[in-house]
């Protein structure tokens, strides 16, 4: 059997015919007499993996994502490891030299050595399952290839990677924090306006619905992570994992082996990135090779990485990565008289693979709640629900002890020459903002700080002033949007938390269009285009196009939407404050500079939303719904890759699930972009028509529906 780049990805017939089997028969895939797993892949090329035993089942979700995502998956362990660069060229060498620094190999090897011993063989089963479908299908990865093959190692030091030095500690990050601290105050409110506008427009959303809130009675959750789309370890892939005291229907990042987002037939958990601080940049005072800390110097320690770079020709350029580590961490910047190392929590805590299995197995509060305290995730809220009608939300992750002082202040460079700001040990999961069975029935979160999780809202006076921002500030509009939809109905249906989740509306037109409307008093066609417009971004609505542009001329800007208010934000009535306009005739003039550019970009005033804003993966280009978190779009979508005038989706809306847990729970989901990435697959796209139509597909559990929805079948093992 073949698979990979060249893989012809027929239907099911068709793949039974290139296999030479029928559909449902035995591969070669490494068989033996216990530890065989079946695999169901169904019509939207979703996985369901039905294993005897767990390392079983870990091992077909390493065959079935690299069957789906091989050239990604590959090229994602081949980074991971700090030798991309050998493997494929010197586009790769700046990435190298980051994982190379902060010595993502040697703590993986460190991390992978101290895992539980049951949990490390399901990380082996789950790289075996990788290699044993990269032996029997030699096309499969292409010239990423290279890498193999996979160790338990990698699997650890890839998820590493992506969390402490992507999510978190990451370079970018790094160089942000940098020029702010070269550039004073104006720059870290300008990097700070900047770094909330790329927020706004991306970020996840989350609810859980209780009993007293639900039409049914019964528990509900909506799990609606956003992230960047393409081909990157932000991608996730649907699938179904069935074991012994097992069944958990998510979705892992690819490379993961665990899912990261999902639900069992008992419970479940959404995420959303939360405001937590997990990075500390210290700035060193540093002499001769050594750097001040409490009135001594001190020598730095040292090593060095050897790094090779492939070059056109197959030869290889040699260099080394100089490591020079403080207290602190490693110096990460020392340039144009800065020298700045960075302190990344949750290094010292292995178990983040396995607090999430352990999430995914948890049918109970209780059970929950003691995967959590493993305390090895570093960040992301979790909120979860299940079918006792309890609801936990927990600004979860990391948060290091400090000695004081507020979000603001570690969220710059901070001195690094006194033990004073050094940190070693995290707040306990007791001592997290939560919220657990409230009083209104719901939880929520659109990445805002936890304070308005729920209504009453979260006491952050409880809570040390480093925790989180204060919430006093105007939170991001898409929040506001989700609020208003969650609390507008006394009782939420399973199909009315389906149709708010997908809703287009946009809450700052309704904040601010009155005022625009009424200064501009119906003078100018701009204006009557916006009177008519339904305020939703639709494929077939006509205005939001011209007041996005209207927003970018008037709203951004220093102090952004917040200093342009008529009516300033209340954190005391989020819903009612935070509204009209305070310098109308500046907005009227800024109508007609945003008129005469969308006459320019599109020829018309009232062009179709879907004209301009696209969907497209694989061979599907579609219009588009959805938009900016910034404009108070719930549905978000961030559209900036240009072909002319046209925008395309580059991040936000991934999966997508509404779980209502009943006596037989009901659930769909959607994955836009599709469950595959190799090239040629139909699943690259397939899911984007449901998408656009704002629809979700039926998750099926059972056997018997997934058999009559079912594309091919075959059985896996060791």
């Amino acid at each position: 059997m073949r698979s990979g780049s060249t893989w012809s990805w027929a239907r099911a017939a068709g793949i039974a015919a290139l296999l030479g089997v029928a559909v449902g028969t035995t591969t070669g895939a490494r068989l033996s007499a216990a530890g065989r797993a079946e695999i169901l892949w169904d019509r939207y090329g979703v996985p369901h993996i039905f294993a005897p035993d767990r390392e079983a089942m870990f091992y077909a979700n390493g065959w079935a994502q690299m069957h789906a995502q091989a050239n990604l998956l590959l090229r994602l362990y081949g980074e991971s490891r700090g030798r991309a660069a050998e493997y494929w060229g010197a586009a790769y060498a700046g990435l190298d030299r980051w994982v190379q620094l902060n010595e993502v190999p040697d703590r993986a090897r460190q991390w992978y050595d101290v895992q539980d011993p049951t949990f490390r063989r399901y990380v082996d089963a789950f790289a075996a399952g990788i290699n044993d479908y990269a032996t029997d299908h030699p096309s499969a990865g292409a010239e990423f290839r290279r890498v193999l093959p996979i160790t338990g190692v990698d699997v650890v030091g890839h998820s590493l990677r992506a969390v402490h030095f992507g999510y978190m500690g990451s370079q970018e990050r790094m160089e942000r924090e940098v020029r702010a601290a070269q550039r004073g105050t104006a720059e870290r409110t300008a990097r700070a306006e900047t770094t909330e506008a790329q927020e706004l427009r991306a970020g996840s959303n989350t609810w859980t619905i209780g009993p007293s809130r639900s039409a049914s009675g019964h528990a509900m959750l909506l799990i609606n992570p956003h992230l960047a789309w393409g081909d990157t370890f932000y991608r996730y892939m649907e699938m179904h994992l069935v074991g012994p005291g097992y069944d958990l229907y998510g979705a892992p990042q690819i490379g993961f082996p665990t899912p990261v987002v999902g639900f069992n037939r008992k419970s479940g958990w959404g995420r959303t990135v939360n405001t937590i601080d997990t990075v500390d940049f210290f700035k060193l005072t540093t002499k001769a090779n050594r750097y001040l800390y409490d009135g001594q110097w001190r020598a730095f320690e040292r090593a060095t990485k050897a790094l090779k770079v492939r070059q056109p020709n197959g030869s290889f350029k040699e260099e080394t990565v100089e490591v020079r580590r403080s207290v602190h961490g490693p110096v990460v910047h020392d340039r144009d008289g800065l020298t700045v190392a960075m302190r990344v929590a949750g290094l010292d805590r292995p178990r983040m693979l396995e607090q999430w299995f352990r999430m995914g197995e948890a049918e109970t509060l209780d059970q929950f709640k003691d995967a959590l305290r493993l305390m090895s995730v570093p960040m992301w809220h979790a909120n979860y629900a299940d079918a006792q009608g309890h609801l936990l939300f927990v600004f979860n992750g990391l948060i290091p002890k400090r000695s004081g002082r507020d979000y603001d202040y570690w969220n710059q460079l901070v001195p690094g020459d006194t033990s004073d700001t050094m940190w070693t040990d995290y707040l306990a999961f007791d001592e997290l903002p939560k919220s657990i069975d409230p009083p209104s029935g719901f939880n929520q979160n659109a990445n805002e700080p936890p304070w308005l999780a729920t209504i009453p809202q979260i006491d952050r006076t409880k809570y040390a002033p480093y925790v989180a921002p204060t919430g006093q500030a105007l939170p991001q509009m898409r929040t506001l949007r989700s609020l208003r939809m969650i609390t507008e109905d006394s009782k939420i249906s399973y199909e009315q938390l389906i149709a708010k989740k997908h809703s287009t509306r946009m809450e700052l037109a309704d904040k601010v269009l009155p005022d625009l409307l009424k200064a501009a008093g119906g003078r100018t066609e701009a204006a009557r285009v916006l009177e008519r417009w339904d305020r939703l971004t639709e494929a077939d609505s006509r205005g939001g196009v011209l007041f996005e542009l209207w927003v970018q001329e008037h709203l951004t800007g220093p102090g952004g939407i917040a200093a342009k208010l008529r009516v300033p934000y209340d954190p005391a009535r989020p819903l009612e404050s935070a509204h009209g306009l305070n310098d109308p005739d500046a907005a009227v003039a800024a109508l007609a500079r945003a008129a005469d550019e969308c006459v320019k970009r599109y020829g018309a005033l009232d062009v179709k939303w879907g004209d301009v804003y696209r969907f497209a993966s694989g061979n599907v280009d579609v219009p588009g719904n959805g938009g900016a978190g910034s404009s108070g779009l719930f549905r978000t979508v961030a559209f900036t890759r240009r072909e002319g005038h046209r925008l395309y989706a580059t991040s936000g809306e991934t999966i997508v699930c509404a779980v209502e847990f009943g006596p037989r729970q009901q659930a769909r989901c959607t994955l836009g972009y599709g469950n595959s990435s190799q090239p040629g697959s139909p699943h690259l796209g397939d899911q984007l028509p449901l998408m656009a139509a704002k629809a979700l597909h039926p998750v099926w559990r059972d056997k018997q529906e997934i058999q009559k929805n079912l594309e091919w079948s075959l059985i896996v093992g060791r």
